[in-house]
């Protein structure tokens, strides 16, 4: 299948030839110095064709003494004794015995065709290279069209072409360009510098250079083309300095350009305070300033608000001296106002300040402009607050109403000499009622009653008035506060933000301002301690705050401190007793052996004290009972504990020691001997740092003496479990 398809590919392309032809009137190889290998004369053929690359040619015995690849066209020095020859394409069936009669020193052309795609391409690709970009090119004399790079990439009929290439500051670059089939055309155009240097020297600095009305980046050495140009040099408050300029190519200019100022100095001020200066309509300062003004016409003006504008126009001059302006006391602008009021009895209050009104009626025919706030109160109705606008010359009316609200009666008492004030809903202002007590009509709803003493600390409370109801409460002002702690003696000081600190007794109630205050407590060998309390809150009438005081050292901190406060308590070199201490647990027979109808105990035992220093336990007193017998009435248990501390208010605590039954010493003076039990165990304690720590534990006795091991012995080895709860008290 494959054969068949390559047979078929070379059957459709074959090579083909036409007949040599002589070229009389190309005599250049007449004097040719390429030989044969005999020391003749070659022969030159020309052969026609877009594809030169493609073509191979064998000549049996002779060989090719040279071969060229020209656009379009092949050619070959051969020998004149060559007779025929094999040409032959890639991808095409080769010419076989192709038949040629030449003469030395003669040219000689064919045509080759093959049937191949490359033959009959009408386009080419085109590459132009121009190193001043951009540029701009034309072909065939079309619109010229900008490149803004190096190389500009398009396609070309086969053939012929017109192309000019031109930049800025060069000379246009004209050639005829010819596009072959054979390959793709590239070309590198050179373009001649033309432009002249322009050096610009001014007075002043900043300025901008426009050439031929065209705004310049570069403002002191630039390149123009030769020929005239229009020059212009601006700045601000400068008067601009313009030439033609006529440049030549390759010449080098010097533009000396003077700017002269075309501005002058102006000192404005103001007689009156508060009194803005606006010039040409833009805000300057207020009061005085100082302005550049370029020579012309200019307006001045004086603005108050509330007063006439002051205007002054400057008209043209071209002076450079400092000018002085004095801007006289403006006159005041004034309107009128009629403000009318229901019920008439309401009292007028404008811009803060009461004001007579009659029958309801406040007129004022000289009221100043500008905006003014207006507010109407009367007893048993609600406020009325507004804003209004006064013009020039103009006169503004509107009529009011009050809005009757609902009402209920109170009766308010509180500490003595304490103000009692009702801050009003409607403008949040503070109304006094009166000192210690007061009786009167309050608003309908929620009201806030504040009171206040001579030093002006304050305190809110919310009263709800339903309307037309007696209401009687009390409100107190001061607060009842007990300091309490956990040692005896020190000193206790109470600190407010109006006065120092004060002494105060632990464990006694007191009076105190709703204020928040900071409690200070020192004692000798504590460290010392600092707190806040809040008693501004209402709901803070009376209050029991604990301090709780440390021992220098003390590895346990209050929340608050950054010591790690999980570390227990019997690290330090403070001792704990436990009091009443009460365990339970379940007794069972680790042997598995008899134990007499006991051979699961449940206990209850009750410790009357346990003293623990550093992890030592040297005495440890344990009374128990069973569910029956009385098995140890009473023990000593001096024990050596390791406590391992894991978390906050966690711990584990192993424990080894001995247990004495002192049973038998008291109760059985004639028993031999006394029953003694080595111990171990271990408990995982919970809120150890708290005052009622509980343990789950774990305990084996192993007997050692005053236990007969033949009866009652695998009784004796016991496996103990259970959960104990105590209450430690430091010392």
């Amino acid at each position: 299948m494959m054969v068949c398809g390559i047979l078929n590919a070379a059957a459709q392309n074959q090579v083909k030839a036409t007949a040599l032809t002589h070229d009389v009137k190309d005599l250049s190889q007449r004097s040719s110095k390429i030989y044969d290998q005999n020391g003749e004369r070659c022969a030159l053929i020309r052969f026609e064709t877009p594809i030169p690359s493609f073509f191979s040619f064998n000549l049996g015995a002779q060989q090719i003494e040279k071969r060229e690849n020209k656009d379009d066209e092949v050619w070959i020095w051969v020998s004149a004794d060559v007779k025929k020859m094999t040409i032959r394409c890639s991808e095409c069936s080769p010419l076989k015995d192709y038949r040629v009669s030449l003469k030395a020193g003669n040219v000689y052309r064919a045509k080759l065709t093959t049937g191949l795609p490359q033959e009959i391409a009408t386009t080419q690709k085109v590459n132009i290279y121009c190193e001043h970009a951009p540029f701009y090119i034309s072909i065939d004399g079309a619109e010229p069209v900008l490149n803004n790079g190096k190389n500009y990439y398009t396609e070309l009929p086969i053939g012929a072409h017109t192309m000019m290439v031109s930049a800025k500051l060069h000379k246009p670059h004209n050639s005829t360009i010819r596009v072959y089939r054979s390959r793709p055309y590239m070309d590198t155009i050179q373009l001649e510098d033309n432009y002249g240097l322009v050096r610009i020297q001014a007075t002043q600095s900043d300025y901008q250079l426009y050439v031929d009305d065209e705004l310049q980046a570069e403002n002191r050495t630039i390149q123009l083309e030769p020929g005239q140009h229009k020059i212009v040099v601006k700045k601000d408050r400068y008067q601009s300095y313009e030439k033609i300029l006529d440049v030549v190519l390759g010449g080098q200019h010097l533009l000396n350009a003077y700017l002269k100022p075309v501005f002058s100095q102006f000192s404005i001020s103001a007689v009156e305070d508060d009194t803005e200066i606006w010039v040409d309509g833009k805000y300057i300062g207020i009061n005085r300033a100082n302005v550049e003004l370029v020579w012309g016409q200019h307006n001045i003006e004086g603005r108050r608000q509330g007063y006439d504008t002051w205007e002054y126009p400057v008209k043209d001059f071209n002076e450079s001296s400092e000018l002085k302006i004095r801007i006289p006391k403006l006159n005041r602008q004034y309107g009128a106002i009629r403000l009318s009021v229901y019920p008439p009895e309401a009292m007028a209050y404008i811009d803060g300040k009461q004001v007579n009104i009659q029958n309801g009626v406040y007129i004022d025919p000289r009221m100043t402009t500008g905006t003014h706030y207006v507010q109407f109160r009367l007893t048993d109705y609600r406020s009325v607050r507004d804003s209004f606008v006064v013009e020039s010359r103009k006169q503004l009316v509107r009529d009011y109403e009050l809005e009757a609200i609902a009402l209920g009666v109170a009766s308010i008492t509180t500490d003595s000499e304490i103000g009692i004030y009702r801050k009003s809903a409607d403008d949040n202002e503070m109304i006094f009622l009166g000192h210690t007590s007061f009786q009167g009509k309050i608003p309908a709803g929620e009201n806030i009653i504040e009171l206040r003493n001579t030093a002006g600390v304050a305190c809110q409370y919310h009263l709800f008035i339903n309307e037309k109801q007696e209401h009687q409460v009390t409100f107190p002002f001061t607060r009842k506060l007990m300091i309490r702690k956990n040692v005896v003696g020190g000193e206790v000081q109470l600190k407010s933000g109006l006065a120092k600190p004060y002494r105060v007794k632990a464990n006694k109630k007191m009076k105190t301002p709703p204020m928040k205050y900071e409690v200070i407590i020192n004692k000798r060998g504590y460290q010392p301690f600092h707190d806040s309390i809040d008693m501004s809150d209402p709901a803070s009438q009376s209050v029991i705050y604990r301090a709780q005081l440390y021992r220098n050292g003390d590895t346990i901190r209050r929340e608050g401190y950054k010591s790690p406060a999980f570390l227990q308590r019997f690290y330090d070199t403070a001792g704990t007793w436990y009091i009443g201490i009460i365990d339970f647990g379940y007794t069972f027979d680790f042997n598995g052996g008899p134990t007499n109808g006991y051979k699961h105990i449940v206990t209850a035992g009750i410790l009357p004290f346990r003293y623990r220093m550093l992890g030592v336990s040297p005495a440890d007193f344990e009374l128990s009972v069973t569910d029956s017998v009385i098995m140890q009435s009473l023990c000593y248990k001096p024990k050596i504990s390791l406590v391992v501390p894991c978390s906050k208010g966690f711990a584990f605590t192993f424990y080894g020691g001995v247990s004495v039954n002192l049973h038998d010493a008291l109760m059985n003076p004639d028993k031999p001997e006394i029953r003694t039990h080595l111990i171990g165990g271990v408990s995982m304690r919970f809120n150890y740092v708290g005052k009622f720590p509980m343990d789950i534990f774990g305990e084996y006795k192993w007997p050692l003496k005053g236990v007969d091991m033949s009866t009652i012995g695998a009784r004796e080895q016991l496996f103990r479990v259970g959960v104990s709860f105590s209450v430690g008290v430091d010392h």
